[in-house]
């Protein structure tokens, strides 16, 4: 009876859905997007998109360069901020994050 309580839990935690926060810090500002739907790989592209339209008028964006792209767990957050130390908390709590992963976009 425990073994299948512990599968039921399991299950529970694998179809819980993640709210994502993908970032690019850049120079003096930051790019992000959210979603629970969209996929990791898309969530960076259009993030690294934005963020090239958003800073070209301050920084130069060389073709064929890797953007890092940080991935946060964002999931039950009641808005969110962020540190250049790559902190990100929770506005009221101020519950960390969990980071979890860093992809290099090609830009």
């Amino acid at each position: 009876m425990t073994q299948t309580k512990t599968n039921q839990k399991l299950d529970q935690d694998q179809t819980k859905k993640l709210t994502l926060l993908a970032i690019v810090f850049v120079g003096g500002g930051s790019s992000w997007f959210t979603s629970d739907k969209t996929p990791k790989e898309e969530m960076a592209a259009r993030v690294v998109k934005q963020a090239v339209k958003d800073w070209k008028h301050l920084f130069k964006f060389k073709k064929n360069s890797l953007q890092p792209v940080h991935f946060y767990d964002i999931s039950g957050f009641d808005g969110w901020s962020a540190d250049y130390s790559g902190k990100v908390t929770e506005l009221n709590s101020k519950k960390e994050a969990e980071f979890l992963e860093t992809l290099k976009v090609v830009y």
